[in-house]
């Protein structure tokens, strides 16, 4: 086996990512237990229905097999950080007229994606559409699984993230930001796996053809289109309420209202945080958003005393404002690139 020869710029990042996944599994040690609903085993699957009654109706039946618990959180955020250290060096291997450690290179890239997708959970999707008369009329079974996973969540060393920002720098997708090689970001970076996927295997089959030019567009693109990252000091606390929003919506759709009221109460905390350090016209904002998440904190406690259960259309309502507040708030981030 030939001795492998890492490039100088890998050295540091990888002693950086040791660190990095100690200091999350410490600061993930000391958390409370997850209360996203999304991590515990669920009961049965969901079913949602759309359309009036007696007319037109589509029913989804949704079932998800597996979880994501902290240690498979951290093998693939380690995953994804190796997927994009082979494909600099498949692009520098490229650069040096190597097609055949290229090709090694996009081949093990490859093969940490498909070690990424056995950790994440699967959701098979069931929808049906139905006449007035019962006729069904429209049918479909696929299986789903999410694309986009978290290479990195709260402090991030920014020296892992340089090939890929240089990428991005030069196809103009970040004039003007600037990274110094030992500071630190606050910042969430987000993996599009399908898109990073499709990238290596147009490079790989560009190789094939002896298009080394070709590869390393396919290459490029990976990294300019598969990464998508946040950063700024102060939107730590507004990612968390993101987060923490999200999640309450999947707890409401599976009808578990504590879930979604725990989840809804990491948003409120991380919300008033945010807003002490937002200027006083968009203190407003998130006033108005604190108002709203509370009126609806205060309908899922009154739940909780009441006999008969929460009606489907109500959930559903409930459902479309949290969807609502999320993208409100992925409209307040500061920087995107």
């Amino acid at each position: 086996m030939r001795d492998r020869v890492w490039h100088p710029v890998w050295k540091p990042i990888i002693a950086a990512l040791v660190a990095l996944l100690f200091l999350m599994g410490t600061v993930w040690a000391g958390q409370a237990p997850a209360t996203s609903a999304e991590h515990e085993p669920k009961a049965g699957p969901v079913v949602r229905t759309f359309g009036a009654e007696g007319g037109y109706r589509t029913e989804v039946r949704s079932e998800t097999r597996g979880t994501l618990g902290q240690e498979d959180r951290r093998q693939a955020a380690l995953l994804a950080a190796q997927v994009f250290q082979h494909v600099d060096e498949a692009r520098r291997a490229l650069d040096a007229d190597d097609a055949k450690l290229a090709r090694r290179e996009i081949d093990k890239g490859r093969g940490a994606i498909r070690a990424i997708r056995a950790l994440l959970p699967r959701t098979s999707v069931h929808t049906r559409t139905t006449a007035p008369n019962g006729e069904v009329i429209y049918e479909d079974e696929r299986e789903v699984q999410e694309d986009r996973v978290p290479m990195f969540e709260g402090m991030l060393h920014v020296q892992t993230m340089a090939p890929i920002v240089a990428a991005k720098r030069d196809a103009a997708d970040v004039e003007g930001v600037q990274l110094v090689g030992t500071s630190l970001l606050s910042t969430q970076v987000m993996v599009d796996l399908g898109v990073v996927e499709a990238q290596l295997a147009r490079a790989a089959k560009a190789l094939e053809a002896n298009k080394n030019a070709e590869a390393s567009e396919a290459l490029v693109a990976a990294q300019v289109r598969g990464v998508d990252f946040n950063y700024h000091k102060e939107d730590s606390p507004l990612a968390e309420a993101r987060d923490a929003i999200w999640l309450a919506k999947r707890a409401l759709e599976e009808n578990n209202s504590a879930q979604a009221r725990a989840n809804l109460e990491i948003a409120r905390q991380r919300l008033k945080i945010y807003r002490e350090i937002m200027p006083e016209d968009r203190q407003k904002e998130v006033d108005q958003l604190l108002a709203e998440v509370g009126q609806l904190d205060g309908k899922l406690r009154q739940e909780s005393s009441q006999a008969q259960p929460t009606s489907a259309a109500e959930r559903t309502r409930q459902g479309n404002a949290v969807t609502q507040w999320w993208d409100r708030v992925n409209s307040w981030f500061r920087k995107r690139f």
